[in-house]
């Protein structure tokens, strides 16, 4: 009787491994159904950094739990940081008849900021319409992160630090062609004025030689 329970117990044990092993690729996605599918979405490789290449994942099937592996050509991705928007991606199929996963469709993107990202899915599933956005956070799939915690040797500023120090350097460029220009403007006009201040001088030395020879003929 042991034994039985035991070896039970033991299958039990196997097909909940099983059942975790399937979940893992989807583990940080949010899983939500869309009419006659379930879509999975999340980063292809988590935790994604910023500068770091990854991509946009769908994990599709159907209501039975099969996976989707031909997928409508119009249906594609826009990804949303803020106010800044990418897209529509195509997705495509990272899988094979012998590797990947079946149902696994991807848009490569490299993230450069860190914070939350938007992937909004637009146009449909054999004549279903599609029109879903999901948006990481601590309860759907990671937000994008510094790459400074990955970095070695040396940590290198990000790409949001490198656009910070480029603004801050093309202002004091700016700053400096200002100061030149005016510079340049103000010893142009003293230059002008010293050239007509030498006019008047030559001016007036051949008005007061004239007078000068003027006065002798008399």
């Amino acid at each position: 009787m042991a034994r039985s329970v035991g070896v039970r117990l033991t299958a039990v044990l196997a097909i909940l491994g099983i059942v975790v092993a399937l979940a893992g690729p989807a583990a940080a996605h949010e899983r939500r159904k869309v009419g006659a599918y379930v879509m999975s979405v999340g980063w292809a490789d988590e935790p994604p950094y910023a500068g770091v290449k990854n991509g946009v994942q769908l994990l599709l099937r159907d209501a039975s739990g099969r996976a989707v592996t031909d997928l409508p050509e119009d249906l594609k991705v826009e990804i949303i940081f803020g106010e800044q928007k990418m897209g529509p991606l195509p997705l495509e199929a990272a899988f094979g008849r012998s590797v990947g996963t079946p149902g696994d469709f991807r848009a490569d993107v490299i993230p450069t900021r860190p914070g939350n990202y938007t992937f909004h899915f637009i146009g449909s599933l054999n004549g279903q319409p599609i029109d879903q956005s999901f948006t990481s956070s601590d309860k759907t799939f990671d937000p994008v992160q510094e790459a400074a915690a990955i970095e070695f040797p040396a940590k290198d500023p990000s790409p949001g630090e490198m656009a910070t120090l480029l603004e801050r350097l093309g202002a004091r460029v700016e700053s400096t062609q200002s100061s030149a220009r005016e510079a340049a403007a103000a010893a142009g006009r003293a230059g002008t004025l010293a050239v007509v201040g030498i006019v008047v001088g030559a001016a007036g030395l051949v008005m007061s030689l004239a007078w000068n020879r003027k006065r002798a003929a008399r």
